[in-house]
């Protein structure tokens, strides 16, 4: 009996030969879109793992003021840990074009070459494939960059610009504007030698020992001080100078004081030095004075001997007695003689008392200067660690970038894969169970002969499962040919600065393309089918109807049509549910389309729209007054993780009423506005607390929303340029950025970039020309999968409702009428359908769709303009009404014979 069962199955193909082969072009074409897109992005995980090694990737970079000395690098290498310089200058080729300029690599980070060699001359270089590509540059050709010509010689790529972004804040890559060269060392040194070029960038690579960790490497790299008497630049001594200057003021201040005490001190020791010469003359004009004045009175015959302990006595006696004026002058003149004697021994004796004054104070002021030299070093701390900037390999979103994109392309095409095929594997199920119920007089007279339930099954669930089967083989084909994979590469290929990789033909894709399509239409019919095959013979051969499928409706209205259409809509209800459930399956292919078109277009009319500045220049070496016409601002970069990819979140410090941002911010250094792509990426709002991380201080910042501002490009938050400075520890007039309309003369040398609104413009719309292949695809796909389901569920509904469509050509119905009762009635279930599964497409696919650009710092912009739903909602009715023009064709072939055919 199975024998004879076999047989049948090569005459049921041919007889649904055209539904079949529509099942069998898109099951293939479901596994051709899984196996391009997951195959591609196997490949892309595959080689980048296989070149690592050969790349020799960097575990990450830092960047430094100085350049190490060799005994810094050595003590950073202590583990096993390797350090590699990787230096580089920006080279302007034109008014919007930057080429980067590197020396070649040695050991980390290695340039993979698709074409030619290294640069071997002064004059050579390679060239960065995605730069030469989007340039139309060759093997050979002549380019010139910062005033200097390099004849080509390798085009290739390097590891830590996967993505090559020039900066880390760029929303997109911009391969037309910023590429890569790698030159000789000598040839690098001699171009820098010349002058007049940007600021040089210390980068060293590093590659951690077997036991050291970021944070270990990391902590030694803090522990090296920046000695800023070596730093050249002149910006930078600049900065250092203005630091310095009140320092200066204060110490020639002290050195002043500390000259005077010592010179006072000096004045007053010479000056003590002849006080007792002093002192011993004076009292020997004393001595003389009375050794005169004793001869006077002994010549004028007075027998008196003065002393200094009896001339006032004998003196006051003598003149009582003689009352002569010459006696009185004479002790006037003695006492005052011996009072200046007096006086000059006080004075030399304070000379000396000031003497050791004027040596303790200079003590003091030495004391003094040592003690101001103390606090001078705290105060004016130039002690500068020389880090500026560390980021891990994990946080590097340049390294290995088309391996993080591809993860999600792989996760949501394998998953959709399976509901697609679930899907379809459920439409063939729907065929079998009309065969099963055109067949049930068969089935039960076999029944009765004998045959077991399980071979029924067997042979009516392989058909399916071999239509199943030979679309899977078409689509597996097709996805491992070059049209699949190699096609869908491209993609990382246009986009990312990749070597190319040997396509890589995971295994579990074989399975996933060659056994789970029959699988899932074994099972799917499987569980379908059963409950129609448990019946019992008797009820099999009499093809008696479920009464549940005729069940009655109190409907008022007594329209016939209206009635027939209704009960014939009930008893086609598998077919009703599979259409409803194709639609909403196309509906979000579809919709994930739109969605990408509709964000991507958003991105570049808002970022444009929100840059109301001109230019933006990012200082290195901050002036210390703004250039006239511009507005100052305070910026620095934080981060956030978004499910493993770290993102960065420019914090802004603005002034108040700011010209160029609409964000009003309150004082207060944990208060901040943020902008609407951290809404729409992450659902903050007012009052929400948001933390954000500095991974160079290891330190994480919380910020209260206060509100919500309309500045689309990247992440961004604003806060009062004054609480920012306090928060950040910086002086309160610093800035660091500046916004102009017009172009500003500023040195180069001062600044980390200028960007323009160009820039601005020209980046947000990479986006749009990145996603159009994938748009395309999306809508294409999503639109075969809704017409084909479409189309095979209406005609199953024909070929169920055969006999009464036969029944009715009898019965005198014109074509017209019979179109009306079993097509037209349709449209309720397509129009009601369609209004329930294209807001429901539309939500569902809001809700995944962040999941698929985890690894993007930009708005989010999902909301349709009305007129985009009524184009689904008039495409959904128009392959309806297609569907039933094509049908018509269909319902003329039944003849009134087919009642012959079905009689009891």
């Amino acid at each position: 009996m199975n024998r004879v069962l076999k047989k049948r199955l090569p005459r049921d193909l041919s007889a649904g030969i055209g539904r079949y082969t529509a099942l069998i072009l898109v099951i293939a074409m479901g596994i051709f879109l899984v196996l391009g897109i997951v195959g591609s992005a196997e490949t892309v995980l595959h080689g980048t793992v296989e070149k690592r090694a050969e790349f020799n990737t960097e575990d990450g970079f830092f960047t430094v003021f100085l350049p190490l000395s060799d005994s810094e690098i050595d003590t950073l290498a202590e583990g096993g840990t390797e350090i590699q310089a990787e230096f580089y200058t920006d080279l302007s080729v034109d008014e919007d074009t930057v080429l980067r300029m590197f020396k070649n690599r040695e050991n980390i980070d290695k340039i993979i070459l698709d074409e030619g060699r290294l640069a071997e001359k002064a004059g050579e270089c390679v060239l960065e494939k995605r730069y030469a590509a989007e340039n139309g540059v060759k093997i050979g050709d002549s380019i010139t960059a910062g005033g200097h010509g390099f004849t080509v010689t390798g085009i290739g790529t390097v590891p830590d610009y996967d993505q090559p972004k020039a900066k880390f804040s760029d929303t997109a890559v911009q391969s037309r504007y910023f590429g890569l060269i790698f030159v000789t060392d000598n040839c690098y040194e001699d171009i820098r030698a010349e002058g007049g070029l940007p600021a040089e960038e210390y980068v060293y690579a590093y590659k951690l020992g077997a036991d050291v960790t970021d944070d270990d490497l990391k902590e030694k790299i803090r522990a090296v001080k920046l000695d800023h008497m070596k730093v050249e630049d002149k910006y930078f001594r600049e900065t250092i100078d203005d630091i310095l200057s009140d320092r200066r003021r204060i110490e020639d201040g002290v050195n002043s004081l500390t000259d005077g005490t010592a010179e006072l001190s000096d004045g007053m020791a010479e000056l003590d030095s002849h006080s007792a010469e002093l002192k011993t003359a004076s009292q020997q004009l004393v001595d003389a004075y009375f050794a005169q004045a004793n001869e006077k009175l002994s010549a004028a015959g007075m027998k008196v001997t003065l002393t200094e302990e009896n001339f006032a006595e004998e003196l006051d006696g003598l003149i009582k007695i003689s009352k002569s004026e010459e006696l009185k002058n004479l002790k006037d003149s003695i006492s005052g003689i011996i009072a200046y004697r007096d006086g000059l021994a006080e004075y030399t004796d304070a000379v000396g008392k000031a003497k050791e004054g004027s040596i303790e104070l200079n003590s003091g002021a030495g004391e003094l200067r040592d003690g101001i030299d103390e606090l001078l070093d705290a105060a004016f701390d130039i002690e500068i660690g020389n880090l500026v900037s560390f980021v891990s390999r994990g946080d590097n979103e340049r390294i290995e970038a088309a391996a993080d994109d591809v993860i999600m392309d792989k996760n949501a095409g394998l998953a959709a894969g399976v509901i697609v095929l679930i899907l379809f594997g459920y439409v063939i199920s729907v065929f079998v169970v009309h065969r099963v119920e055109s067949e049930a007089p068969v089935i039960g007279a076999l029944y009765a002969l004998g045959v077991k339930k399980k071979d029924l099954l067997r042979h009516y669930i392989a058909l399916p499962t071999l239509i199943a089967f030979i679309g899977g083989v078409i689509g597996t084909a097709l996805g491992f040919s070059p049209v699949g994979i190699g096609m869908r590469l491209q993609t990382s290929y246009g986009y990312f600065s990749l070597p190319r990789y040997d396509i890589f033909y995971a295994p579990y894709l074989l399975v996933y393309g060659l056994v789970l399509p029959p699988i899932i239409s074994a099972i799917v019919n499987a569980l379908v089918i059963n409950s129609k095959l448990s019946r019992t013979a008797l009820s099999l051969i009499k093809n008696e109807q479920s009464a549940s499928n005729y069940r009655r409706f109190n409907i008022r209205s007594k329209n016939f049509m209206t009635l027939f259409r209704v009960r014939q809509m009930v008893r086609e209800l598998r077919s009703a549910v599979t259409v409803i459930l194709g639609m909403l399956v196309s509906l979000m292919v579809v919709m994930l389309g739109l969605d990408c078109m509709v964000m991507c277009q958003a991105v570049k009319h808002d970022n444009v729209a929100d840059t109301q500045y001109g230019y933006m220049y990012l200082y290195k070496y901050p002036e210390k007054e703004v250039p006239a016409g511009g507005e100052s601002a305070f910026i620095k970069t934080l981060s956030t993780d978004s499910t493993g990819h770290t993102l960065d979140v420019t914090v802004m410090g603005l002034n108040e009423n700011s010209w160029y941002f609409d964000a009003d911010p309150e004082k207060g250094v944990n208060k901040a506005v943020i902008n609407n792509s951290l809404v729409q990426r992450f659902g903050y709002d007012i009052g929400d607390r948001v933390t954000f991380t500095d991974a160079a201080a290891d330190r994480d910042y919380t910020f209260t929303v206060t509100d919500i501002a309309q500045y689309s490009p990247g992440f961004t938050i604003f806060m009062d340029i004054g609480s920012m400075r306090e928060l950040f520890g910086e002086d309160e007039d610093y800035f660091n950025a500046v916004y102009s309309a017009d172009e500003l003369d500023i040195d180069a040398g001062r600044l980390y970039s200028v960007t323009t609104a160009a820039d601005i413009e020209k980046s947000s719309g990479v986006f749009t020309e990145q996603m159009k292949p994938l748009v395309y695809t999306l809508l294409i796909a999503g639109t075969v999968i809704f017409v084909v389901v479409m189309y095979l569920m209406m005609g199953v509904m024909i070929d169920r409702s055969s006999f009464g469509i036969s029944l009715m050509k009898i019965f005198g119905y014109r074509p017209k009428e019979v179109r009306r009762l079993y097509l037209n009635g349709n449209l309720i279930i397509v129009s009601v359908g369609g209004l329930i599964c294209i807001p429901l497409a539309k939500f569902l696919m809001d809700c995944i769709y962040p999941s698929f650009i985890p690894n993007v710092a930009c708005s989010m912009v999902l909301d349709f303009s009305p007129y985009l739903y009524l184009i689904l909602y008039a495409a959904v009715l128009a392959v309806y009404f297609i569907s039933t023009a094509l049908l018509t064709g269909k319902l003329k072939r039944i003849t009134p014979a087919e009642v012959l055919k079905n009689r009891e």
